[in-house]
């Protein structure tokens, strides 16, 4: 794995709940403001174990391969687009990771907003979260992170909700 900063990132950033990725129309992004984009053409994977599989808690309509393929090869179409080849991790000027994170809530019905007592439970919703990152090799520290988040609907085809979710999040990379 190498530097300290991958296996940090593998151990700790990579533990967080994780989903299905989702999309919104307003992406947040912070970035080195003194770092040379421009000059990066090559990136490798932070890790090549299946985050998705290995770390966090169980969740098994998530924490599949299939998941993790698909916000993979999301991500690697994004970057190639953006001129980037990916390569071995001796060699790449950047490491790319993601991590995933859910919240639920049940949505109450019956009754008005002035009253508690609702005539059922409610629908259970789905709020994901989708990060990306991308970590400097040569000096080991973050240079890039973009996240998006969005309301999750069982109905929505998985490959649509990770393209569009990558896509707005790489649309903000410089």
């Amino acid at each position: 794995m190498g530097s300290p900063l991958r296996l940090a990132l593998a151990s700790t950033l990579l533990l967080t709940p994780l989903a299905p990725a989702c999309a919104s129309s307003a992406p947040f992004v912070e970035k080195d403001a003194g770092y040379d984009f421009s000059a990066v053409s090559s990136y490798a994977w932070v890790t090549d174990e299946p985050v998705l599989i290995t770390f966090g808690d169980d969740q098994p309509n998530v924490r599949t391969k299939e998941n993790e393929l698909r916000v993979r090869a999301a991500i690697d179409r994004e970057l190639a687009a953006r001129g980037m080849e990916k390569v071995d991790a001796e060699a790449a000027q950047v490491y790319v990771a993601f991590s995933v994170g859910t919240r639920m809530r049940y949505r109450l019905e019956g009754g008005d907003r002035t009253d508690a007592l609702t005539d059922g439970p409610g629908d259970k919703q789905t709020r994901g979260t989708l990060n990306i990152y991308l970590l400097d090799r040569a000096s080991d520290k973050e240079v890039w992170h973009g996240s998006t988040t969005k309301w999750l609907d069982k109905s929505e085809d998985p490959d649509v909700v990770v393209n569009e979710a990558v896509g707005t999040i790489m649309s903000q990379y410089p």
